[in-house]
């Protein structure tokens, strides 16, 4: 299915870290890609150029200063997925739509199949706050072996829903994401809470 990906997918991979997976990506011949290490030349890309996505990859203390440069100075909205390492404390922000581990290539690869290709039929498009422990309401849909497409920013959420068709929506009930009721088009959007239980939302996913 990724062969079929025409759109522009910027990677910044300082060092080469995470070379396996983006290996992946840039041989599909179709696929036109944008791949740098140099902060300053992703910078002018991405003012010229709106990527379907930024894939950032964290590798040091160094690569987290240079989000951050990112994040302040980007003009244009697509999805930032950032590539986290265990080793290093990777900065919240509300403009990073996915924090993906390093060894989590499927994934990494879902995401950048549902954003430039799509088509996908996703259980539930999640839209919940970033935390480095996963809620229980997510675990007991992973425990049903539910598809999840899960996102932290509702500018995201919409280029998703744009191009994919999940069976619900689940926003979590907090004032960030309190517009996303209104601002998704979907015929069944359902506030959610983390620590809530997921027989209300089962029934519309059998």
């Amino acid at each position: 299915m990724l062969g079929q990906i025409t759109e522009n997918i910027f990677i910044y991979d300082k060092g080469g870290q995470n070379a396996a997976i983006l290996a992946q990506i840039e041989d599909l011949h179709s696929l036109n890609s944008f791949t740098t290490d140099n902060i300053y030349r992703l910078h002018q890309y991405t003012q010229n150029v709106v990527p379907k996505v930024l894939i950032f990859h964290i590798s040091d203390a160094q690569s987290v200063a240079e989000l951050k440069s990112i994040i302040q100075h980007r003009q244009n909205d697509y999805p930032l997925i950032v590539v986290t390492s265990p080793s290093v404390e990777v900065p919240l922000s509300p403009q990073i739509a996915h924090y993906v581990n390093a060894d989590n290539k499927v994934e990494l690869l879902d995401i950048i199949e549902s954003y430039s290709v799509g088509g996908k039929k996703h259980d539930i498009l999640l839209l919940d706050t970033y935390s480095a422990m996963t809620s229980p309401f997510k675990i007991a849909l992973q425990q049903k072996a539910y598809k999840i497409f899960e996102v932290h920013n509702i500018e995201a959420a919409q280029q998703y829903l744009a191009r994919n068709k999940p069976r619900i929506v689940g926003i979590e009930y907090v004032p960030a994401f309190i517009p996303a009721r209104h601002t998704l088009q979907h015929t069944h959007i359902f506030y959610v809470d983390r620590a809530q239980d997921i027989t209300e939302i089962e029934k519309f996913l059998h």
